[in-house]
């Protein structure tokens, strides 16, 4: 009876293995008609030959081991990217900078490629790369009580506005940062407030009804300075 007792739950042991190797299996080979796919979706944007995109597949794999993302989110910011017309080069870099604001922000990679890009090429005359930005962000999230989210919202829809309104990079992620800590507010509420602010106050007109009310304002002043005014006035 002992021995059979025995032979029984060897049986069942010796099952329940192979039934996990098979899973195991199968999800391996799910997963690689997954990737392969994904890759040549990857490389059919990009139009590169194989060699080339052989390069940017193995710095692909390297950006989802160096930021600990799983493959599909990796694949689904390098898509996102490889649509702006950037190098796979560049591409390799912007995407490790991207996936590390997921981390930090839980963005998804999508959201966070764009939210680069906007502050990349909303501040083109700050000439600041991916990185710099991801780590100005994350700095600030870290020492302030405002997200590495909101900070990427509000960038995305404000970002080129302040620019023209003579905001810098390091100005605008100042007022954002103030203005949460005061008021709460999300950062896409507060990047669309914010393009409204600047896109008036670069109105002559808006400018000369603030004159007519006593505001220390006028157009060679930066949208700081005019910020600035508003509110001593305001005092």
């Amino acid at each position: 009876m002992d021995a059979a007792t025995a032979r029984v739950f060897a049986f069942g042991a010796t099952a329940a293995v192979i039934q996990s190797i098979s899973q195991s299996f199968k999800a391996l080979v799910s997963t690689t008609i997954e990737v392969e796919k994904r890759l040549t979706e990857i490389s059919a944007i990009f139009g590169t030959t194989e060699s080339q995109f052989s390069k940017f597949r193995d710095s692909i794999f390297q950006v989802a081991k160096n930021t600990g993302q799983a493959f599909n989110v990796v694949a689904d910011g390098a898509a996102e990217l490889a649509r702006q017309g950037l190098s796979a080069e560049e591409t390799a870099k912007r995407l490790n900078a991207a996936l590390i604001l997921t981390r930090v922000s839980g963005l998804d990679s999508v959201s966070s490629v764009n939210a680069l890009t906007a502050a990349i090429n909303g501040f083109t005359s700050a000439s600041l790369d991916a990185t710099t930005i991801v780590n100005k962000l994350v700095a600030v999230d870290t020492a302030f009580a405002v997200s590495a989210k909101d900070l990427a919202d509000a960038f995305q829809r404000a970002g080129s506005t302040a620019e023209d309104a003579g905001v810098s990079f390091d100005e605008l992620l100042g007022i954002v940062t103030a203005v949460q800590q005061t008021t709460s507010r999300g950062g896409a509420v507060i990047g669309n407030a914010l393009k409204s602010i600047f896109t008036r106050l670069s109105r002559s007109s808006t400018i000369s009804d603030l004159q007519e009310l006593g505001v220390q304002i006028n157009e060679s002043q930066s949208g700081i300075q005019k910020l600035q005014a508003l509110s001593e006035a305001l005092e």
